[in-house]
């Protein structure tokens, strides 16, 4: 399409076209919903539950697990129903006779409403624009070595899911096929031979890899952690009193690391322009604005000038240009034509 004709097309408008969520947000379409245990249907009961569930929510839209001792947290906490833009109770019956049934309070939260309470507090924020984990567990129970396979039964696996849920983390195991096996072993995880680990892992493409390395003796479970990923490697040890407490640990400092990368606290508002190369017909510029506008910093997306196959786009930010860098390189949408030096990318076909 000629210069001209996209133009005129972008001034009319007719961009509306769909654009894929998933390749942006995977695994991340509630984040602004979670559960809790209630106790009973009562005021008392239904306001303790909805502190529970939201105290969930806020932990993972910061990226910081001590957000809800802090003051400012505590201060959200307080009212929750404020918040609440829909919720309801789900009531399990006991399987054993004699037993109460198990009630539970589902909350839905208001993106805008929260977003803006920690704008206001100087609470970070962390968005749907989140790095794929892929997770290489290698654990020693008691001389029993194995490592955990997406397909596995085992409760560490379950245990993974459920953190990354709970955190906000689009995590995945890996399959552990033959391919897995001749490429990885048991003994390079547990040696710490994290080359041929990263080497298997670039058949799922993640932006981040975790590896842990869980220890069950004497009782007791540790676990050794290392981040890949996020410029320098992360290490850490966690210990437990069992393997699924010690698999929530280490996806719980994760998440952390990773929400001191990408979360972001809001600022004044400043703008940003970004030039974008590879874009020859309505399809592409659709998705090129789309995506712009979904990630976590941008206000406003406008088009300043079109040239040929590339435009400019004018960008209202509230937080950092730093910020908003970081989030483009973390997608999958754009590449850097000049490396770090500018502002110019190209549309990834």
């Amino acid at each position: 399409m000629k210069a001209s004709m996209l133009r005129r097309a972008l001034l009319c408008g007719l961009c509306l076209l769909a654009f894929d969520q998933s390749v942006l947000a995977a695994h991340l379409d509630k984040l602004f919903q979670a559960d809790a245990p209630a106790t009973g249907r009562d005021v008392e009961a239904r306001q303790a539950a909805l502190q529970q569930a939201l105290a969930t929510v806020l932990v993972r839209i910061t990226g910081d697990a001590g957000v809800v001792n802090s003051e400012a947290g505590q201060q959200l906490l307080a009212k929750p129903g404020r918040f609440v833009a829909q919720f309801r109770f789900s009531e399990t019956p006991a399987t054993v006779p004699g037993e109460a049934a198990t009630l539970r309070l589902w909350a839905q939260f208001d993106e805008v409403a929260l977003r803006r309470a920690l704008r206001e507090r100087g609470l970070p924020y962390w968005g749907r624009d989140r790095p794929d984990v892929l997770v290489w567990l290698a654990v020693d129970d008691m001389g029993r070595r194995f490592l955990v396979s997406d397909s596995s039964e085992n409760p560490l696996a379950g245990e993974l899911r459920d953190a990354a849920q709970q955190f906000g983390l689009p995590a995945s195991l890996p399959l552990l096929d033959l391919q897995d096996q001749h490429a990885v072993s048991f003994s390079d995880l547990w040696g710490g031979f994290l080359g041929a680990v990263q080497k298997a892992s670039e058949r799922y493409r993640p932006q981040v890899v975790l590896v842990g390395r869980l220890e069950h003796s004497r009782g007791d479970w540790s676990g050794q952690w290392s981040l890949l990923g996020v410029g320098a490697r992360q290490n850490w040890t966690t210990h437990a009193a069992s393997g699924e407490a010690l698999v929530r640990a280490g996806v719980a400092e994760a998440a952390g690391l990773l929400g001191t990368q990408y979360a972001m606290v809001a600022s004044d508002q400043t703008s940003q322009l970004v030039s974008i190369q590879g874009i020859g017909k309505l399809a592409d510029y659709a998705r090129v604005e789309a995506y712009l506008a979904s990630l976590s910093p941008v206000e406003q997306v406008q088009v300043a000038m079109v040239a040929g196959d590339e435009v400019q786009f004018s960008l209202r930010l509230n937080t950092s240009e730093q910020s908003l860098m970081r989030l483009i390189r973390l997608g999958r949408i754009l590449e850097p034509v000049n490396g770090d030096s500018d502002w110019q990318f190209r549309l990834v076909h």
